[in-house]
């Protein structure tokens, strides 16, 4: 049995998967500096408009295939699919995000992602009630789940180690294309021979019709999340003339004297001179000095807007340094360290866009 499909549903589907991603991964950046119930919601609707994308672009390619039998779909298998592929695609996003993206959590979470992707189509095919036998071909079956797990690495990369909007545009491309080509490869996988005995499926079904309803108003959703989320974060206010412009008091911003810290259930209270370096841990920090690590209760984010600038200097999502303690600034395997006294003289990694605002502070 052969199975053709409407070119302008496989293009449909491709756009969706692309805007589902573009979505949820433009949520995602925004998880690195958040903590607790703003983390956690962040979180959630990245994950269901990645993993709705994925859903919906399954359900579309479905829909543009025209099988030479009558198809439905079993409600129950459905709805499991969207669920697979929405906690899959949160727990491969709570991975690359949570604290410094290496090379080990960045393989975790593409294979979550890419296993994901897979799973939730191999479910979803397996919710089609018809009465025909499908076959696959265990090579094609491999390079489909292998396409997810690349290239979901690869979307995940571009999105957390690249921070720019070129490069979360490009991440989306790359995993929608991730999900279409897992899709489409996997449907090449597959064989349709005649059933040689007519089943009747007593479970709740689908029809073609009804899906495609489902999938239009999970689709639309998609579209207008990405519009939302499109929009600037903050707008612009209009230029006002200085001779109109009302007066406003000006103070002084009030930084930290000490950083507090924990050591052996009390807290000590760390003079900013001996600071070398801190460093982002899951919701908290870790504070170095010349010596040793402390446990510090404040995030990054609350560090870095108590710490007097000229001093302290954050060159990278995840580390913040003292820059009266830089030893030196160099590269290794195009990524840029700066060395500094003390427990932190391995490096500390600086981020391609604070590179010039490192170099500018040190007068280089």
């Amino acid at each position: 049995m052969v199975v053709t499909y409407d070119p302008l549903l496989v293009a449909l589907s491709v756009v969706i998967a692309i805007l589902g991603s573009y979505t949820g991964l433009r949520l995602a950046r925004r998880l690195v500096p958040k903590s607790g119930p703003v983390r956690k919601a962040l979180l959630s609707g990245a994950a269901v408009t990645i993993g709705g994308g994925i859903w919906s672009m399954h359900f579309v390619g479905m829909l543009a295939a025209k099988m030479p039998v009558l198809i439905t779909y079993d409600v129950l298998l459905t709805l499991i699919s969207a669920l697979v592929a929405i906690l899959v695609t949160g727990l491969g996003l709570f991975i690359a995000s949570y604290g410094v993206l290496n090379f080990r959590k960045l393989a975790a979470a593409g294979l979550l992602m890419g296993l994901g992707i897979s799973t939730m189509h191999y479910v979803g095919m397996g919710a089609v009630r018809a009465n025909v036998v499908m076959n696959y071909g265990s090579v094609l079956v491999t390079l489909s789940v292998l396409i997810g797990i690349c290239a979901s690495a690869l979307a995940l990369w571009l999105a957390f180690n690249q921070m720019g909007p070129r490069q979360t545009v490009a991440a989306a491309v790359v995993m929608g294309l991730a999900i279409s080509g897992m899709h489409y490869t996997a449907m090449a996988a597959m064989s349709l021979s005649p059933a040689t005995v007519i089943v009747d499926y007593a479970a709740p079904a689908l029809s073609p019709h009804l899906l495609a309803i489902v999938v239009a108003v999970t689709a639309f959703l998609i579209f207008g999340f990405t519009l939302l989320v499109a929009l600037p974060d903050r707008p612009q206010e209009a230029a006002v003339p200085v001779d109109q412009a009302p007066m406003r008091p000006v103070s002084a911003p009030s930084y930290l004297v000490k950083i507090p810290v924990q050591r052996n259930k009390a807290t000590l209270l760390l003079d900013l001179a001996d600071v070398v370096s801190i460093q982002a841990e899951a919701h908290y920090t870790r504070v170095y000095d010349d010596k040793d690590s402390y446990f510090c209760s404040l995030s990054l984010s609350d560090l870095e807007g108590k710490l007097d600038p000229v001093t302290f200097l954050r060159v990278h999502r995840s580390h913040i340094i003292n820059l009266s303690h830089a030893k030196s600034l160099e590269r290794r395997n195009e990524q840029a360290l700066i060395r500094l006294d003390g427990a932190a003289a391995a490096g500390v990694p600086v981020s391609r866009r604070n590179v010039s605002k490192l170099r500018t502070a040190l007068g280089l």
